[in-house]
């Protein structure tokens, strides 16, 4: 954007998008039960209706940075609705005093909302009110003078346009930041009890599972709420997620072991022993899993149908430490060496065999990511030394040659 039209935008009193979104609204309502009749907490269930005709959308424009130069600015619209929701809050069984009867009570409740449900890059892209659910009801008990309670989460409709997050796992501060990947922006920053240590998407985008490596926990995010929904329990130290294409199971590396996680159930259905793994990374086609065994310098591959040891590469490493596959192709790079730098060598995954080696060793190389389409791996070295400049290494996987840094 020109100086000119962004001092325009300015004059006009455009901010940067820097409201979190939210598409969550709790509610409670208090419950007066009429005389000489009672609810017992313990069997009773709530129902909810409401009317949004109270509601309404309004797009807002805002300002976001695309780019590193202070006129790379562009414009978004944050969509906000505001407004009053109606709700009719029932409970039921109503007894009377002798636990007769099946009534229910009801009450009509007000509830005001006022906040920016997502960013979009046109105007009046609004939500339908149609989808709008409530989530999470709970009655709550009289307790010292205050009447029953019903309180729950009116959840507000998705973007019509798909949305594109990136997100980060902070430990510093134990939060995951959730990052528009068209706005550039952090939209929301979710608060954890224990510190996040890595984390990993489902190929769906539908969540995103969370490690905490201090503890024997994963945390799962449902990616259209933005909200924490599960805990899995797996073994101590949790380090290192990978999904199986068709997003049916999830491999967690902890404790020695790879649990494989349902992804339907979200929860833990089978463990594979893998002694002396310090790295691992699952086949394209999700049938096994390869390890870069510290202890025996080999690299280890294992069927997760049976999770039974199928063959092995021995002899021919030193001390590998980091594995990685692409998303399709029948390769895979590990890095290997006792000392720094290490290097890095090609192996074939079918037959389990070693291939060559790369041309240059690597000074910290932490993590080796490939492109969607598997034609190119991206090698990462986080420098902390200013004169090591050079830290993102590319590399074309179909003839290995080094393309640029």
């Amino acid at each position: 954007m020109k100086k000119n039209d962004l001092s325009a935008l300015q004059e006009n009193c455009f901010c940067f998008c820097d409201e979190e979104i939210s598409r969550e609204a709790p509610f409670q309502v208090p419950i007066d039960i009429p005389e000489g009749f009672k609810v017992d907490s313990a069997e009773a269930s709530a129902a909810v209706t409401w009317s949004t005709g109270n509601l309404s959308c309004i797009s807002e424009p805002c300002l976001i940075q695309t780019g590193s130069e202070p006129e790379d600015i562009g414009v978004r619209y944050a969509v906000r609705v505001q407004g009053a929701i109606t709700l009719l809050v029932s409970v039921s069984p109503v007894r009377n005093q002798y636990g007769q009867g099946d009534g229910a009570v009801s009450v009509i409740h007000t509830e005001e909302i006022d906040q920016v449900v997502y960013y979009a890059a046109q105007s009046g892209r609004c939500p339908d009110f149609s989808q709008m659910t409530v989530e999470d009801l709970l009655i709550v008990p009289p307790f010292y003078g205050s009447p029953l309670t019903v309180t729950g989460t009116l959840v507000l409709p998705p973007s019509p346009d798909p949305q594109s997050y990136v997100f980060t796992a902070n430990t510093g501060d134990s939060t995951v930041s959730v990052i528009d990947a068209d706005l550039n922006t952090v939209v929301k920053t979710i608060p954890f009890s224990d510190v996040p240590t890595n984390l990993g998407v489902t190929f769906d985008k539908a969540f995103t599972y969370v490690l905490h490596g201090n503890t024997n926990l994963v945390s799962v995010i449902d990616n259209k709420t933005l909200t924490i929904i599960n805990t899995i329990t797996v073994g101590g130290g949790p380090r290192k997620i990978e999904f199986d294409p068709t997003d049916e199971y999830d491999y967690v590396m902890a404790a020695g072991s790879i649990y494989m996680i349902d992804t339907a159930n979200q929860s833990v259905i089978d463990v594979i022993a893998i002694p002396g793994a310090l790295d691992f990374a699952l086949d394209p086609n999700g049938q096994y899993v390869y390890t870069a065994n510290g202890s025996s310098w080999s690299v280890d591959k294992y069927d997760v149908n049976t999770g039974q040891l199928v063959e092995s590469i021995i002899d021919s490493f030193e001390f590998p430490s980091l594995i990685a596959t692409p998303y399709a192709g029948n390769f895979a790079y590990v890095l290997n060496g006792e000392l720094w730098p290490k290097g890095v060598t090609e192996i074939s995954l079918s037959p389990l065999s070693r291939g060559g080696d790369f041309s240059r060793l690597f000074e910290t190389l932490r993590t080796i990511v490939f492109s969607l389409d598997s034609t190119r791996a991206y090698f990462l070295e986080p420098y902390s030394e200013p004169f090591l400049i050079n830290n993102l290494y590319v590399v074309n996987t179909a003839q290995d040659p080094h393309i640029g840094q």
